[in-house]
């Protein structure tokens, strides 16, 4: 799976989180995909903010300048295209060690707690979701 898959999945795996679960042995699993995802994404926003540092215009204080539409203010050409180059590559990297779970509907309490499709939908590859 490519780390991209898994900042896709973030927000939707923090929800699935909140959910309750009738299966205490399903809550662990999914606490220690969660706490695995993190990981992963620790060490993105750290390479990604190592390319910021790199490639963005800063001020006097040696923070990044963000545009008024919010887009962070690159140096130059050269810079975009080198931070574009980076963060793309960084999104593709390949992550392991990180094993799916499968949910089925009766391992929610109710069915209030089964997530919407678009989470769901996110969730592939880290969650098999089964009849």
């Amino acid at each position: 799976m490519k780390l991209n898959d898994l900042l896709t999945a973030n927000e939707p795996l923090k929800r699935l989180s909140e959910k309750r679960f009738a299966s205490y042995k399903k809550m662990r699993e999914l606490v220690k995909l969660r706490k695995a995802v993190e990981g992963e994404m620790e060490f993105y926003l750290s390479e990604e903010q190592k390319a910021i540092k790199t490639y963005a215009e800063l001020d006097g204080n040696g923070s990044p300048v963000f545009l008024a539409d919010g887009r962070l203010r690159l140096k130059d050409m050269e810079a975009k295209i080198a931070f574009e180059n980076e963060i793309s590559a960084l999104r593709e990297t390949d992550v392991e060690g990180i094993s799916p779970i499968t949910l089925c509907e009766s391992d929610f309490r109710t069915t209030e707690d089964i997530p919407t499709v678009d989470d769901m939908i996110a969730l592939e590859g880290i969650i098999i979701f089964e009849d």
